[in-house]
């Protein structure tokens, strides 16, 4: 059986969810969007945990990139955190688009 490397079908998926999120952000009038309720979920690696964290995403902000754009607030604790698309797992940012509001 030959192995396939699907990481080029992966990083594609990725960038195509990126750069539809940025796009509608950015022809928000503010360019940006916060919940205040009905928040959409992100499991997120940051720096400041040991592993993966459930967060709820508070807000986004144009541009989305690697290591900016997204603010979370993880379960566990009470703060905010600046994360980018780099630091959620895959998939998340098709359920971000998912509970945008159409303007």
């Amino acid at each position: 059986m030959q192995h396939q490397n699907f990481y080029h079908q992966y990083a594609s998926i990725q960038e195509e969810e990126v750069r539809e999120l940025n796009e509608v952000l950015r022809n928000r009038t503010d360019k940006e969007f916060h919940w205040y309720t009905d928040f959409p979920y992100v499991i997120a690696d940051l720096s400041t945990c040991d592993g993966h964290v459930d967060a709820k995403v508070m807000a986004v902000k144009y541009p989305i990139t690697l290591s900016s754009g997204i603010l979370i607030m993880p379960d566990e604790d009470n703060e905010y955190y600046e994360v980018g698309y780099n630091d959620i797992q895959f998939g998340d940012i098709d359920g971000i688009l998912d509970e945008l509001p159409e303007e």
